[in-house]
């Protein structure tokens, strides 16, 4: 056995544990601060031992050379004191500002950057690690001086840590361990902490406002770039693939600075739903003369992404919006009318959406052969019902159900729905705790959203988003990848908890118009 296997299987084991020790209620003779401290220590190890797990024994070897020559050592020394430096001046920063935190993960969270692993590209969000561990130094730093934020909880701790915990165990029959790694390292374990810190350092700031405004500020000159790159049919970075396909294509995509157009497509969706809920809430014309057009610069954006994924998403975010604003009954009506006009104008003007229509193959081939990957995830779960074939292993399963023309044929071997991902990677067992861990965050912010006024409204606009990322997700998947999920969870779940309490003790002393009144203010 390989030391990258046994690294791989320590790991796995140490980070299942990791998780559901940083997540679980716990004994209660155990502190909650302590048990998750140790939690987040557990992980830390687990991070380590997955992502020396990742590199070859030439990289390993090299790194080693390097450390241990005298310019190597010299220059790993000063890179650790400038990010010691570095740590230090943000940790102060932010302990006397805390939104500036908020600000910086706003203007982090979309941007990935290309990383060579060993033989492995990937895009890595190394700007947003970059914000995870700011907040991680000054979250330890705070709870060895005696601060208790470590023990908030939430009623999805439980049921996600089982979740993360399973797809982490799930690594050591994973049909792909490799990169069943590079989902953990830089996917599952970093965002575990990203939902936690967002929760504890929420009510220090006003965290709401210093994530919308930061996200519509950066989301405008994005969607500018990608009006400018489809106007002048030019400007593609990052993705050749895309590059090559806009040469062929009647349609020329975009990307801006995203590397596909349906990520960037996702990512206006959210800044739109944003934009919009807080022109609901706009005092002044000024603010909402500014909103108008930052969603207009976004909708330009996003149409031409020519995500229908996207577009789905955000008819969705918005049908809920409207749910709250004014009520089911004008919502369903005006939308029937809406869906009906739509339908109508494009199967009247578009033979390729008739067509579409009426064949299931025409359906396929215009959807890129999804239907083909839910098919393939299927026949992946059936070989494996109760535990699946492990995280990362569709790609790898799915190939194996290929014959030598059906693999020189199939242009993707990534599943683009995150349910039959779950199902084909986690089997039965994945598959049931992932409903329990949607139907608690779901039903936990909706219960909340029920108070009236603008915390109610925000919890509401925040589940709107994350509907239209579960939407975004069924024909393009990455619900877990996005950091996007966990921010908004951890927002929707936390943004009322602080005023709640005293709206239900305003409540009980003045009736329903004094809590109303306590909430505008």
């Amino acid at each position: 056995m390989s030391s990258a296997v046994v690294a791989q299987s320590v790991g796995a084991v140490t980070a299942a544990a990791g998780v559901v020790i940083f997540l679980s209620p716990g004994p209660r003779r155990m502190p909650a601060a302590g048990r998750r401290a140790a939690g987040l220590g557990l992980m830390a190890v687990a991070w380590v031992t997955l992502l020396a797990s990742l590199a070859s024994a030439e990289d390993l070897s090299a790194a080693r050379s390097a450390l241990l020559s005298p310019r190597g050592a010299v220059g790993a020394l000063l890179a650790l004191a400038v990010l010691a430096l570095g740590g230090w001046l943000g940790g102060l920063t932010v302990r006397r500002w805390p939104a500036v935190w908020f600000v910086l993960l706003g203007l982090s969270l979309p941007f990935r950057v290309p990383v060579s692993l060993g033989s492995q590209e990937a895009n890595l969000l190394v700007p947003l690690y970059a914000v995870i561990a700011l907040g991680i130094g000054l979250w330890l730093l705070e709870w060895a001086r005696g601060r208790r934020e470590l023990a908030g909880a939430t009623p999805v701790d439980l049921p996600l840590g089982l979740f993360v915990g399973f797809l982490m165990l799930s690594t050591l029959w994973s049909a792909d361990p490799s990169e069943a790694a590079v989902k953990a390292v830089f996917f599952y374990l970093p965002f575990v902490v990203l939902f936690r810190l967002v929760i504890v350092f929420w009510h220090r700031a006003d965290a709401l406002r210093a994530l919308g405004v930061t996200t519509v500020a950066l989301a405008v000159p994005i969607a500018a770039f990608a009006v400018v790159q489809y106007a002048t049919q030019s400007g593609i970075y990052w993705n050749e693939t895309l590059q090559q396909a806009n040469v062929y294509s009647r349609l020329f995509r975009v990307n801006s600075v995203f590397f596909d157009p349906n990520i960037l497509g996702r990512y206006l969706v959210i800044a739109i739903l944003a934009a919009v809920a807080m022109a609901w809430l706009a005092r002044g014309p000024r603010v909402l003369a500014t909103l108008v057009g930052a969603i207009a610069v976004m909708s330009a954006g996003l149409w031409v992404t020519f995500s229908r994924s996207a577009a789905l998403g955000l008819g969705v975010g918005l049908a809920l919006l409207a749910w709250r604003a004014f009520g089911p009954r004008r919502t369903l009506a005006v939308g029937a009318i809406l869906v009906a006009l739509l339908a109508t104008a494009a199967l009247a003007g578009n033979e390729n959406v008739r067509r579409a229509a009426t064949s299931t193959e025409r359906l396929d081939v215009v959807s890129e052969g999804r239907f083909d990957l839910v098919e393939g995830g299927l026949t992946i779960w059936r070989q494996d019902p109760v535990v699946g074939a492990g995280l990362g292993g569709f790609a790898q399963r799915f190939e194996d159900t290929l014959d030598q023309r059906e693999l020189r044929r199939t242009r993707v071997v990534i599943s683009h729905n995150a349910p039959i991902t779950i199902l084909s990677e986690g089997g039965l067992v994945g598959f049931a705790l992932f409903l329990v861990l949607a139907i608690t965050v779901a039903a936990s912010i909706a219960r909340g959203s029920r108070v009236r006024g603008p915390t109610g409204w925000a919890q509401w606009a925040l589940l709107a988003m994350l509907a239209s990322i579960a939407v975004h997700s069924l024909l393009y998947s990455a619900l877990f990848d996005d950091p996007y999920t966990w921010v908004i969870a951890g927002a929707a779940l936390v943004v009322g908890a602080g005023q709640r309490v005293t709206v239900v003790q305003e409540d009980a002393a003045r009736g329903p118009e004094g809590a109303d009144a306590a909430l505008a203010t």
